[in-house]
């Protein structure tokens, strides 16, 4: 039995950043921003220990599948939801992560905001 493995790199989006600022402002008023930094980092760190294994093992986002979007995928911890998408080009696979917001924010609303203030 033969096996190999190709490179993963991981990339983030500037809506990413954008959105994770937003997203410590927004929990800002309920938590400490030191706690809400921490618990964010935490929750990158154990998206990132788990993509960079197994890109595929998290679940396309049923949200956005039933608005008929398949290319996005949902990894939920700790009251955080992150989508991202996988490319790969038979020579690696490319992990790029688009969004971070809190599980109760509805990603709809997060991204028309998004759009009205970014572009």
């Amino acid at each position: 039995m033969s096996s190999f493995s190709t490179p993963v790199g991981l990339v983030y989006t500037d809506t990413f950043e954008n959105l994770l600022n937003h997203l410590v402002d927004y929990l800002t008023p309920f938590s400490s921003q030191e706690r809400v930094v921490t618990r964010a980092l935490n929750v990158i760190e154990r998206f990132e220990k788990r993509v960079l294994v197994a890109p595929y093992s998290v679940p396309v986002s049923h949200y956005l599948l039933s608005i008929g979007v398949n290319s996005f995928r949902e990894f939920n911890a700790d009251g955080f939801k992150i989508l991202y998408r996988v490319f790969d080009d038979g020579q690696g696979t490319r992990i790029v992560v688009d969004t971070i917001t809190s599980q109760k924010q509805d990603i709809e609303q997060v991204l028309v905001n998004y759009c009205l203030l970014y572009k």
